[in-house]
This record gives C-alpha cells, sequence and structure tokens, in this order.
C-alpha cells in the first residue's frame, strides 16, 4: 500500500466507527432532529455521500458523512440526503431525492446545495443525467420510454427551483460550489488525474502543480456564484477555497485523500468537510457558529474572500 495511505491508516480506522454508526439508519430529519432544533440538510451528489469501498480497499466517503461531527447533536441535525451519481436535474425529478426531502424541511432549518459534478450536458435523452447548461431559461423536450415527455432545464434553474421551495418552507439556503476534483497539470508534467504518466523529468518542479477548479473549466463554479447574487442566496466558493488548501499540502498528500479523481476516502471527506465548517464560519453573522461542537468551535474561519453573502439590497 502507498505509504502516505499506511500513515493515514489510523485516520481511517477513527472515522469509519462514524461513518458505520450513520450508515445503520435513514432516519427522517423528522425523526432524527431534537426538538425545536434545526436540520442542516446536505444535498448534492457522491462528492456529499457514498458508500463502499475505493480502489484501495479502504472505505470511501463524501464529506456530508464527517460534516456531522462539527455540529453539537444537541443543537443541530446533519441530514445527509445526497445521493451519488446525480446532477441537479435528475435529484430534482428522482421520487427519492428532492421530491422526498422537500417534505421535510422546516422554517429554520438549513439547506446547504452542491451539484455541479454530473451536470455536463445537455442531455440528448431522458436518460442522460446532465442539464441544459448554464443558468438561462432554455428547456429542450425529451421523450420518455412510456410516451411522456421531460422538460429538461438548465443547471441554474433546477438549483433555483430547489432553492425558492426551501426558502418558501422558512429555511436559510447556501449554495456551495462544486466540489474540487482530483486532477492535476503542471508545466513540466503530464497527469493522469494525480499520477505522473511518465517519469518526472529532472527540471519538475512540485510547487508547479496545479489542481483543477471546477467542471467545465471553472463554468459551474461561476455560474453558482451568479446564481446566488441573482436570487440573493449566500455563496460558499467551495471549490476554490479546497483548491488553495490542496494546494498546499501538495499533490502526493492529495491523491492519498482520493480514489479516482471524484471521490474521496474518509481522511478525504473529512477535509473536505473541516473546509465546508471553515467557509460556513466566515459568513457575516454566521448562524452556524452557535450549533458547532467542540471540533467544529476547533476551525478556523475560512478567509472572507470565499464567500460572497448576496444580501437583498435595502429599499
Amino acid at each position: 500500500m502507498h505509504r502516505t495511505l499506511l500513515s493515514l491508516r489510523p485516520i481511517f480506522q477513527s472515522l469509519l466507527t462514524g461513518a458505520a454508526l450513520l450508515a445503520v439508519s435513514r432516519l427522517t430529519a423528522a425523526e432524527a432532529t431534537p426538538a425545536g432544533s434545526p436540520t442542516i440538510f446536505v444535498i448534492g451528489d457522491s462528492t456529499a455521500r457514498n458508500t463502499g469501498k475505493g480502489k484501495s480497499g479502504e472505505p470511501a466517503a463524501g464529506w456530508g458523512t464527517p460534516l456531522a461531527d462539527y455540529f453539537d447533536a444537541g443543537k443541530a441535525t446533519v441530514a445527509n440526503v445526497a445521493h451519488a451519481g446525480q446532477s441537479s436535474r435528475t435529484y430534482y425529478n428522482l421520487p427519492g431525492d428532492w421530491p422526498s426531502v422537500l417534505p421535510q424541511i422546516k422554517a429554520g432549518d438549513f439547506v446547504l446545495l452542491v451539484f455541479g459534478i454530473n451536470d455536463g450536458g445537455p442531455p440528448k435523452t431522458a436518460g442522460a443525467r446532465g442539464s441544459i447548461p448554464g443558468i438561462g431559461d432554455e428547456t429542450v423536450d425529451l421523450p420518455r420510454d412510456d410516451g411522456t415527455v421531460e422538460t429538461a432545464h438548465t443547471y441554474g434553474w433546477y438549483l433555483s427551483a430547489m432553492a425558492g421551495a426551501a426558502r418558501e418552507k422558512g429555511a436559510h439556503v447556501y449554495f456551495l460550489t462544486v466540489t474540487t476534483r482530483n486532477i492535476w497539470t503542471n508545466p513540466k508534467a503530464k497527469f493522469r488525474d494525480a499520477t505522473p504518466a511518465e517519469p518526472l523529468p529532472a527540471d519538475y518542479d512540485p510547487k508547479e502543480d496545479r489542481i483543477e477548479r471546477g467542471t467545465a473549466n471553472g463554468k459551474y463554479t461561476q455560474w453558482t456564484k451568479e446564481l446566488g447574487r441573482k436570487l440573493n442566496l449566500p455563496v460558499l466558493d467551495l471549490t476554490n477555497l479546497c483548491a488553495d488548501r490542496y494546494e498546499k499540502l501538495g499533490r502526493e498528500t492529495v491523491n492519498a485523500f482520493y480514489s479516482d479523481h471524484n471521490h474521496t476516502y474518509l481522511p478525504g471527506a473529512d477535509f473536505v468537510a473541516a473546509a465546508v465548517v471553515a467557509g460556513l464560519k466566515a459568513f457575516p453573522d454566521g448562524p452556524f457558529i452557535a450549533l458547532l461542537s467542540e471540533k467544529g468551535k476547533a476551525v478556523a474561519p475560512a478567509a472572507a474572500g470565499y464567500v460572497s453573502a448576496n444580501p437583498a439590497p435595502k429599499n
């Protein structure tokens, strides 16, 4: 096994206990939340919620799983209702996803929305999972096998629809930009994701390694930020927050966090969860601070440049 993975084994073992407990039962938020306290809903794809084992044989996990450790269970409940393999469009449409989650949301809850990994489109068939690129009002009709027709919308339309419905119920909605993928470049080397594709040249400098900053050349990150400004919703730039932290750690260390270019092992998921908490703490007058556990309180806030509050203009 890779030496870095061996050094991470104690972290794997300690995190695995918590992940196993979370996997025992999928209680609804209403069943699990202490009376009068808010639920923090994590809504996304496999980067937020994942199961099974990675290519090393160690457990894979999304950041929404260890996120619960950063909040005091007596003050708030983290409901990780993300679904692996889904785009904003498929999550919105699948009966077990958004149509089942929305009824659980109540006034005072928090909704963390993050998509963009699987949204590449436009979709050509109803069975495709992508959405139409952008945040506009474009649509495309997709015939289904049963003779009905799905009207597919843009990435921004689906995020807007979910955010709007949650806000109508009195929830606080936060957009997170797309999770950073483990894909690296260097002017002197070629990588397959993070692994050198050929022997590194003598003049290779690891300080010049750069990680991808958002899918579709950063367009989904930018669209999410634009949508937040349009809807006056807060946005955490998780893409660049993680990318900056990853580049400080270095490619080889970060590569040990990942099973492939999308999916993290438990230590990687915990690293991203800590970044999410740091970002949430950076919002002005952040409502999350009073809900944190001791582990969450120990996380330093991220720099203010990673968050945009996007308040509505005053009349």
